[in-house]
């Protein structure tokens, strides 16, 4: 809705600004942040920076503009419903977060929607938005007192206002072992995973995760791509993520495959989180995932937009600026034995979830899935 216009601009007046000097404009939406963003040739610094705080500052939540993208949002409900890898994420997400915020659907539900009203936007929009869960984060060919002197010139006389909370993701927040969803598909998708820390964990130890992730799953020589799909034919991709959020996250594994061959994937991918809590990583293997990583941070580099959405998020989550030599530096000392510490306090049972999306006809219990599972 803050695309829609403002009390000085049409939505039209917006996108001509940036579009009719090159720019181009968007935003997302994660789940427990909100980024807009554009990119402009440097000269039009001021102008920018403008039109980003008019649109946050003033936008016109207008009730026409709203039922219509209502009615927008409600179609991409039923899109992702349509799509069984998206339902089985948001299920993986609401049992690893059971019973918490964090674990709805970031889009919302056809219920919330319709009891939402324009002024349900504003009032969030008041209360959220205000300059100290605010982060202004600029790249490319600018000048630093020129971004400051921007920001202040628009956003200076905004007055201080209380940070929102939120209920954190703490020990005590349950854990759901098993979604099991039948739908008329072709394909299992199955995605299981534990919970772990957030981006306030000390840098170190994320990069230690991130190098157990990449061992497992990051690319085509990682562990699992080479024994489920190369070695046995089991899936056409398979893949290794870590989320992270403010103080809480998670590591999973995602698939999908022939209903008759989904249980022995998940046997081989519980073999091998077994193999890595068991034994240490050999110098080789560890060299090249750590090789990887690094040289994918500095490739990061390149890209203005890349650095921007690194600096604002590592700021709005830790209040430090970001140090890439230190990021690199993390990785290249990252040891074996370090690695093995953090497979075993990571995967355990007590902290792991596990979502699929099967074939109607599929007659598997929720308990023989998580007998696949067994021993991890």
């Amino acid at each position: 809705m803050l695309f829609k216009g403002t009390k000085r601009r049409s939505a039209l007046e917006i996108t001509q600004a940036i579009e009719g000097r090159g720019g181009a404009m968007n935003a997302y939406t994660g789940a427990d942040d909100t980024c807009f963003f554009l990119r402009m040739p440097h000269e039009y610094l001021t102008l920018g920076v403008d039109i980003l705080s008019d649109m946050y500052l003033h936008a016109v939540i207008d009730p026409t503009e709203f039922a219509r993208e209502r009615d927008v949002i409600l179609e991409e409900i039923k899109m992702y419903d349509d799509q069984p890898a998206q339902v089985c994420q948001e299920n993986f997400e609401k049992i690893i977060f059971k019973n918490h915020p964090l674990g709805a659907p970031l889009s919302g539900s056809e219920k919330t929607l319709m009891a939402m009203t324009p002024q349900t936007l504003l009032a969030y929009k008041q209360s959220h938005y205000v300059p100290g869960a605010t982060v202004f984060a600029f790249s490319g060919h600018v000048d630093h007192a020129a971004c400051v002197a921007a920001v202040e010139r628009t956003l200076g006389a905004m007055p201080s206002a209380r940070v929102p909370t939120f209920r954190k993701v703490t020990e005590k927040t349950p854990i759901g072992q098993v979604s099991l969803t039948r739908r008329e598909v072709a394909q299992t998708q199955s995605i299981f995973g534990f919970r772990m820390f957030g981006w306030q964990e000390e840098g170190y130890r994320r990069a230690v995760a991130y190098v157990l992730r990449c061992l497992l799953g990051d690319n085509m020589s990682s562990r699992l791509f080479q024994k489920v799909r190369e070695r046995r034919g089991l899936c056409y991709s398979i893949s290794a993520v870590t989320q992270l959020f403010e103080e809480t996250g998670f590591i999973a594994f995602s698939t999908g495959t022939d209903s008759r061959k989904t249980a022995s994937a998940l046997r081989l991918i519980a073999s091998e989180l077994r193999r890595i809590k068991t034994k240490t990583v050999g110098s080789s293997e560890l060299k090249r995932a750590k090789e990887y990583l690094i040289g994918g941070a500095r490739l990061s580099l390149e890209s203005p937009m890349n650095q921007l959405i690194r600096l604002g998020e590592h700021y709005l989550y830790t209040r430090t600026l970001p140090d890439i030599q230190t990021r690199l530096d993390d990785y290249a000392r990252v040891k074996a034995e370090d690695v093995l510490a953090m497979a075993n306090e990571l995967f355990t049972p007590d902290a792991m979830s596990l979502s699929l999306v099967v074939p109607k006809e599929q007659p598997e219990t929720e308990e023989a899935w998580l007998e696949t599972l067994n021993g991890i």
